[in-house]
């Protein structure tokens, strides 16, 4: 009897132990998964997000940690794969939502991990990231090393080659997001400019942080914002990070003054050597008051006539420059590629993605090479494949194209959206950049004109949002006739006659180059002035109407075109 009882207490406790270690089991291996509608009103599309069998929609209000943002959590879910659903809902009000008509627009598989939370945050543009976090406050580790060269180079190699934002934006999540990388200040710049949206290059710059390993040099990335809300924001997160940083420490560089800046002109002018010269400007450079526009810049370097020296001067203006999108305008001041390739390669320190030899001469595919190319992609039975296509050809380091030749493939793509994300993709390999602008009509959705203008914006242009008239420098055909017709005028002031005819027609829109090549037919350098300044209301490049200043010899000429400009 005794016998039996021992051997039933014996499987009594067995049962409990194994009762007990899987109920431990259990705890130990259900997490919870945070779901943020960040920025989700009554103002923006209303999203639906489905887990496993979990429905949640961002009309309805759950666990709101603020203003901007409303969280649902699921308790309790089991490390395993489990499978996520974004819907974007035709109706925000949330009576409709069982029966408003749905476009899915994200699905993935994901793993919950033992020993980590989940926060999926759904962004207004339906853009879903991922982010886990530690269970226990004390798992994290000080010991933080960025990852090794050779594997970062890969990683930038495969956001590279996505052909779209949207590819480009997923890899660098996943990337910041997987608990295993860590990344210096420098890496994560070099990712995100990659990145064309502002909104979602903050986004990434936030979801960076965790992996940072010298985050000292964090509010080093805030160059890379232009909007005064991006940065701000970016100072908001920073301060919840446990940052102090006053309002308004982040305040955008503003070049030197005219008044200012003429006179320090004027005094590099007046040393009599090309060492005191030079000295001059190191000192102004190096002076931590002081910043330049690209323009000025360019000006205290064509004073220098030592290459090597110009481009020592041009390295050490870089921390002074305040509109460093136009910084590459300063190449054609090189005549060696070598030197060219060493400014290349010092602004890859600083972040910048330039591929050697891409500032050399660009010249359009040959005819019988595009239309070989054109018939390609025609070929392509989908336009899944016309794109993947076209995103080979524009990413080809080797391959450069005149803005008609983009034209035309483009229009071979019927999504707006994949024409946006290969025409961003295409200005690398544009030849005549000035008239890239003229792609702006194949886009019928005037946010993805803006969006358009805010990716020209980023590469020196200047353009406005709500710019109703797309301005379009004149053909080549016409304007070599124009040419032709000034020529033929062989009295001078009957050539400034027509040509202020032609820039007083407001029909009539020119490049920088252009107004230089008809500005030159002019003798007379005060004609000449007063052309240059009525010639200002029809350029289309303004960034590059600085290129103009080296048609006068009189510094009062100058200063007097720079005083217009800077009040038009």
């Amino acid at each position: 009897m005794t016998t039996i009882q021992s051997k039933t207490t014996k499987i009594i406790f067995t049962i409990l132990l194994c009762n007990f270690l899987a109920i431990s089991s259990f705890a130990q291996s259900s997490q919870s998964v945070n779901i943020i509608f960040n920025g989700i009103n009554k103002n923006t599309k209303n999203y639906q997000v489905i887990i496993d069998r979990n429905s949640f929609y961002s009309n309805k209000n759950y666990n709101s940690t603020n203003n901007n943002q409303n969280t649902a959590v699921i308790n309790n879910l089991e490390t395993d794969k489990h499978t996520i659903k974004v819907y974007r809902l035709g109706n925000n009000n949330p009576k409709y939502n069982s029966t408003s008509k749905k476009t899915l627009v994200y699905s993935k598989t994901f793993d919950l991990r033992e020993g980590y939370d989940m926060d999926i945050t759904i962004n207004v543009n339906g853009r879903v990231q991922f982010s886990e976090s530690s269970i226990s406050d004390n798992e994290e580790s000080d010991d933080k090393s960025p990852m090794a060269n050779y594997e970062f180079t890969q990683l930038l190699q495969r956001v590279k080659s996505k052909w779209s934002q949207a590819l480009k934006g997923e890899t660098e999540s996943e990337a910041f997001n997987n608990p295993d990388n860590y990344f210096s200040t420098s890496q994560v710049r070099q990712l995100l400019t990659l990145i064309t949206s502002e909104s979602d290059r903050l986004d990434l710059a936030k979801l960076s942080y965790r992996s940072i390993t010298d985050s000292a040099n964090f509010t080093r990335l805030y160059d890379l914002f232009k909007t005064q809300a991006s940065k701000n924001e970016l100072n908001d997160f920073l301060r919840t990070k446990g940052w102090d940083i006053s309002t308004g420490q982040t305040n955008m560089k503003t070049p030197m003054v005219e008044s200012k800046f003429n006179p320090l002109l004027q005094n590099v002018r007046s040393k009599w050597s090309q060492a005191l010269k030079g000295e001059t400007e190191s000192e102004a450079f190096n002076n931590p008051n002081n910043y330049f526009s690209t323009s000025q810049i360019r000006q205290l370097l064509m004073l220098i006539t030592s290459e090597s020296d110009r481009l020592d001067l041009a390295k050490l203006s870089y921390r002074s420059v305040t509109d460093s999108a136009n910084f590459t305008q300063l190449y054609d001041l090189f005549k060696t590629q070598e030197s060219r390739d060493e400014l290349n390669d010092f602004l890859h320190t600083k972040g910048w993605n330039i591929s050697t030899g891409e500032n050399a001469t660009k010249t359009p595919m040959p005819d019988n090479k595009f239309t070989a190319l054109l018939q390609s992609v025609r070929n392509k039975w989908s336009q899944a494949l016309k794109g993947e296509t076209e995103s080979d050809a524009f990413n080809n380091s080797n391959n450069y194209f005149s803005t008609s030749q983009i034209r035309q493939l483009l229009m071979l793509i019927t999504s707006e959206t994949d024409r946006l994300d290969l025409a961003k993709l295409s200005y690398r390999s544009v030849t005549d950049s000035a008239n890239f602008i003229r792609l702006l009509d194949l886009f019928k959705i005037q946010a993805n004109r803006d969006e358009l203008n805010n990716f020209l914006g980023t590469k020196g242009w200047n353009i406005t949002n709500n710019q109703t008239t797309i301005k379009t420098p004149m053909a080549d055909e016409d304007f070599n006739q124009l040419l032709i017709n000034v020529r033929g005028s062989v009295i001078q002031f009957l050539k400034v006659g027509y040509e202020t005819d032609v820039f007083n027609n407001p029909n009539n829109f020119f490049s920088t180059n252009q107004i230089r090549q008809l500005l030159l037919l002019i003798n007379s350098e005060s004609n000449r002035l007063e052309l240059a300044k009525l010639s200002y209301k029809t350029v289309t490049d303004p960034a590059n109407f600085s290129q103009v200043n080296n048609l006068f010899n009189l510094q009062s000429s100058r200063d007097e075109l720079a005083n217009y400009i800077k009040n038009h």
